[in-house]
């Protein structure tokens, strides 16, 4: 069967809605050394509609907020838009050196919510939200180690769960 995508994609790309494509890509070419690819503005509003940034490792894609037309569709707000968080998402950025990604999203802009630690699955990993409330967890495998030794390290180090 053929493949219809361009190759350099992989089979799942993040597609960000942020409040301003431009401030955005500024953010991650400087948090993650991104460059971007190019954008596509919509002719009838002006708006950026589309943005490709090559971040190493992959693509990140961005679109900006619009509001939802008079049919009810094409609306994407940022999380940062909703009344409450959006449940459920976080972005995973594999990296070599997790204090040195997490400093420099720091220094870009984004919030430290969790300082670089390391866990018993064997990565060293911070948690950040950038200004549209996006999540990024930057991760750096300091020990490789299968399922069953992250269970039993979790195991040992977890408090003790009352009887029910």
């Amino acid at each position: 069967m053929t493949e219809h995508r361009p190759t350099e994609y992989p089979p799942l790309a993040p597609v960000l809605a942020v409040r301003d494509a431009s401030t955005a890509i500024g953010l991650y070419t400087r948090a993650f050394g991104g460059v971007e690819l190019g954008r596509l503005i919509d002719p009838g509003t002006g708006r950026v509609a589309h943005v490709e940034i090559r971040l190493p490792g992959g693509p990140l894609l961005l679109l900006e907020e619009r509001p939802r037309s008079a049919s009810g569709s094409g609306s994407n707000p940022s999380p940062g838009s909703l009344p409450l968080p959006a449940p459920g998402l976080r972005l995973c950025l594999f990296v070599a050196d997790a204090d040195a990604v997490t400093a420099a999203c720091a220094a870009a802009g984004m919030r430290v919510i969790q300082p670089p630690k390391t866990h018993f699955h064997g990565h060293r990993c911070s948690l950040l939200e950038d200004p549209d409330g996006h999540q990024w967890m930057v991760s750096q495998a300091v020990e490789p180690l299968g399922i069953p030794q992250m269970q039993a390290r979790w195991e040992r180090t977890a408090p003790a769960r009352p009887a029910r």
